[in-house]
């Protein structure tokens, strides 16, 4: 039997940790065979969506701001286009970045394939567009930057999908990928907490079972070696926290599989890693991408920048 391959550079793709799980042992792209079920009732009973924007709206504010901040830096030196810029804010869910960023200038159009979630979105204000990225798009539509926020890992067929950005870039724009980072401490916990068979965790890594499961985990040589297969390098690199103590317990509660003591129990270990989380790289990367390939693995324009 022909071993699957490696979408990012086409190398054999090896068997991971569990059954769904692969990895690629030469540009280190992880990957896995689980399925979204966005919109069908056995997945996402699984989530409480009101205690799921409470969990993660305040440290979605803190990291879109500087999010936004970082893009407002890096995008005039790559853009030449007269204000208002075009955004383009791909699975946009509940709108938090797609407002801060019509708020700060840019005219911008939001894609989200939950109907339940992009009408809140559109309740903030926000100018949704119903379907899937590229789909929902209108023939000859481009834009000065193309945002998935927590979005490219969920999404089949990622160099597909990063050649289509390119496609719809105009002249100076820029891919922004905000993505977890297979190099950061949870998910390595996690991959060892598995091997000493503790499965739990790394299950909710990779959110197996609920209605959009991650497919890719990234780290700096993968998203190099994927965007050079979509015809684009990486212009800068960044990172952003993945924990704040606002919202932590609701952001544990949003599964409701999750029972009580297991929930407190994890919230207490939380707490206790908070402070030395911040000594130790982010579970979260930003990656910035331009037009032009590379056959580098570090960005073009080394511009590595933790939080803040």
């Amino acid at each position: 039997m022909t071993p699957a391959r490696c979408e990012a550079c086409d190398a054999p793709l090896r068997a991971g940790l569990a059954p769904w799980h692969r990895r690629c042992p030469s540009c280190g792209l992880e990957s896995s065979t689980l399925t979204p079920a966005i919109g069908e009732g056995g997945a996402a009973a699984r989530i409480d969506e009101d205690a799921r924007e409470t969990a993660l709206q305040p440290i979605r504010d803190h990291n879109f701001d500087l999010l936004l901040r970082w893009l407002l830096g890096v995008l005039p030196a790559a853009a030449g286009a007269a204000p208002p810029r075009r955004l383009l804010d791909v699975g946009c869910a509940h709108g938090w970045f797609a407002a801060k960023a019509a708020a700060a200038g840019f005219d911008v159009l939001g894609i989200e394939p939950d109907a339940a979630i992009a009408a809140r979105a559109e309740a903030r204000g926000v100018r949704v567009r119903a379907g899937y990225f590229p789909d929902a798009l209108e023939a000859g539509e481009s834009f000065d930057a193309i945002v998935f926020n927590d979005v490219l890992e969920h999404v089949p067929g990622v160099v597909d999908a990063m050649r289509a950005c390119r496609d719809r870039l105009g002249d100076g724009g820029l891919l922004v990928v905000n993505a977890p980072d297979r190099r950061g401490p949870f998910y390595r916990t996690a991959a060892l907490l598995w091997r000493a068979g503790v499965r739990g965790p790394f299950e909710r890594m990779w959110q197996k079972d609920m209605p959009s499961p991650h497919l890719y985990y990234f780290d700096d040589a993968s998203m190099a070696q994927a965007a050079a297969a979509a015809g684009l390098r990486v212009r800068a690199t960044r990172r952003l926290p993945a924990l704040a103590l606002r919202g932590l317990y609701a952001r544990i509660r949003f599964d409701r599989s999750l029972s009580a003591p297991a929930a407190l129990l994890l919230y207490a270990g939380s707490l206790a890693l908070l402070p030395v989380l911040r000594l130790l790289p982010s579970d979260i990367s930003v990656w910035f991408l331009e037009p032009g390939r590379s056959n580098s693995h570090t960005p073009s324009t080394v511009d590595r920048q933790a939080t803040g």
